[in-house]
């Protein structure tokens, strides 16, 4: 989810920093750079790391006038990135309609589309959508493993055929579409994990494929709160240690020894989450903390009631998370993290230069 411009990028982020921080530290509310939009909480697979397909789903989900409605406030006019998510977004026929009403509403921001590829011909027919029309959309996937060993730990069989069929697929489209869309996949590092890590890292590099490897989250939107799948022994601290330098790589490690990981979180303030039922939540962590619901009042209205001013508070005393997405728009929103921490390690601010 990185920009295509990430020095432009880290730039603007350098002038918006001072009003950010002084705005969160005020208490006066910002608006949303960034969306995480759950188009359905309906999943088709089985993952041993969450249980969300264990959960009844909803039935009466935001439909497409819906979104077009709470997307068109005003609140929502600076966002520049809409994460499409779930549960699994391709189980909704209308999802081109979704992503159109999107990009007519919201036309300078980049969309993404999460996905854990067991409908391979979905996604391809998504892209091609969008594509068609002027979109600039982002895929990313879900691959843990190879082969068998990919299927049992996503429940699934055949999972891992069809998730290498699409990627060597969108690998194609790429090639032809250029800029208008892009590919990546995320590996959650667990105990389970880890032996396949440096499998996945050589068959990411035979695609020149982004590789992102993402922590075990625990919290009720993954309904896997107490399943302890992660443990801080030394072979775990290692396999961190040589992954790309990054802000949220010194987080896991501080998490692994046990210390601190509290950082100025700017959930509800530069972003938030909007649940397939339409309600507004802080982010994932916090996903009970439900702010109000769309269907009974504006954003507008939601983003400044009290009780957006209570989830504020519940988010300044969070103890952190690693969440790669809600700790990467905090610290695009703050800034000065990064800027500390390219100045303890240029050659990293060399590679984000690159785009890498």
């Amino acid at each position: 989810m990185t920009s295509r411009l990430p020095i432009l990028s880290e730039i603007a982020n350098a002038f918006a920093a001072p009003k950010n921080l002084i705005s969160r530290a005020l208490d006066n509310p910002l608006k949303p750079r960034w969306l995480w939009f759950g188009v359905t909480d309906r999943c088709n697979s089985r993952c041993t790391y969450c249980d969300i397909w264990r959960t009844k789903p909803t039935k009466d989900v935001l439909t497409p006038k819906e979104i077009e409605k709470t997307l068109s406030d005003p609140l929502f006019r600076d966002v520049e990135y809409i994460l499409n998510s779930g549960g699994e977004p391709t189980l909704r026929h209308d999802l081109e309609e979704i992503i159109l009403i999107e990009h007519t509403v919201l036309p300078k921001a980049r969309i993404q589309l999460s996905t854990n590829g067991l409908l391979p011909e979905r996604v391809i027919d998504v892209v091609k959508f969008a594509v068609k029309h002027d979109i600039n959309i982002d895929v990313g996937t879900s691959l843990d493993a190879i082969g068998e060993k990919y299927d049992s730990i996503r429940g699934v069989k055949g999972n891992f055929k069809k998730v290498d069929w699409l990627l060597h697929e969108l690998v194609a489209l790429r090639k032809n579409y250029g800029d208008k869309t892009s590919v990546n996949f995320g590996f959650t590092l667990i105990d389970r994990t880890l032996p396949s890590l440096e499998e996945v890292r050589a068959y990411a590099q035979r695609l020149d494929i982004d590789f992102l490897v993402q922590w075990y989250n625990q919290s009720s939107f993954y309904n896997n709160i107490g399943k302890n799948l992660v443990h801080n022994d030394e072979s775990m601290i290692k396999a961190v240690q040589v992954l790309p330098c990054s802000i949220l790589r010194e987080m896991w490690l501080k998490w692994l020894r046990s210390e601190s990981i509290k950082f100025r979180c700017f959930a509800m303030y530069t972003f938030c989450v909007l649940r397939c039922d339409g309600i507004i939540a802080p982010c994932l962590s916090l996903w009970n903390v439900k702010v109000g619901n769309v269907r009974g009042s504006s954003p507008t209205a939601i983003w400044y009631s009290p009780e957006a001013k209570e989830a504020r508070k519940i988010v300044k005393n969070c103890q952190g998370c690693l969440n790669s997405w809600g700790s990467g728009w905090s610290f695009s929103s703050s800034f000065y993290p990064h800027l500390l921490f390219f100045l303890r390690h240029p050659y990293a601010l060399a590679r984000r230069a690159k785009g890498k």
